[in-house]
């Protein structure tokens, strides 16, 4: 169903009342689903109004508490009340003491398969020339050349992390110097963005 498929009686009903009645209501009215009201909705432009919406998340989080208290309040409230913080586990316990060994050892299992994923994935970003999105050290090289990529930041060079580019631009503090102890490792200087 869509809001052509309404009548002139129907449209003006569902115009006047969606902006402060709940969808499953409009719906039954309407004799639809709450899908086709989101979508007659769209098409018309309508919205909720605010004052709706904040009615409908407080009365949702009254809700939710009422019940929560009926089934006796959840762990953290019982946590606060025994151990003096409303945390989950009692203090001291780890996740080794709670899951089995079988469980635990494939809890880890999956997190060193995750990690080797994550770490293929940086080193062919490095390698393609794209940067780095964790701060996984996926090149090796030596500690001096790490040292120098720093400083060459520090002095306004554009370079990315394992990156063999570095690019002068008019804020750069130029280092001859620097320079020619980069050149030795193999970093090449970008001069397109600066005027000589």
């Amino acid at each position: 169903m869509t809001a052509k498929d309404l009548t002139q009686e129907q449209r003006e009903w569902f115009v006047a009342n969606f902006d402060h009645t709940k969808n499953q209501e409009l719906a039954g009215q309407l004799g639809t689903s709450l899908r086709n009201i989101t979508r007659m909705a769209r098409e018309l432009g309508l919205w909720k109004t605010k004052e709706f919406m904040a009615a409908m998340q407080r009365n949702a989080s009254e809700h939710g508490a009422r019940a929560n208290r009926a089934t006796g309040g959840n762990a953290g409230c019982r946590n606060l009340l025994i151990y003096g913080k409303a945390t989950r586990f009692r203090a001291g316990e780890s996740n080794k003491d709670r899951m089995s060994a079988e469980a635990f050892a494939d809890m880890h299992r999956r997190i060193g398969e995750s990690r080797k994923e994550t770490f293929k994935k940086e080193r062919r970003r490095v390698i393609f020339g794209l940067n780095q999105q964790t701060c996984l050290r996926v090149i090796q090289c030596p500690r001096e050349k790490i040292t120098l990529r720093n400083n060459l930041r520090k002095h306004g060079y554009e370079i990315g992390r394992a990156s063999n580019e570095a690019t002068v631009t008019g804020e750069t503090r130029r280092s001859i110097r620097m320079e020619a102890r980069a050149a030795k490792m193999g970093i090449k200087f970008n001069f397109n963005q600066v005027e000589l």
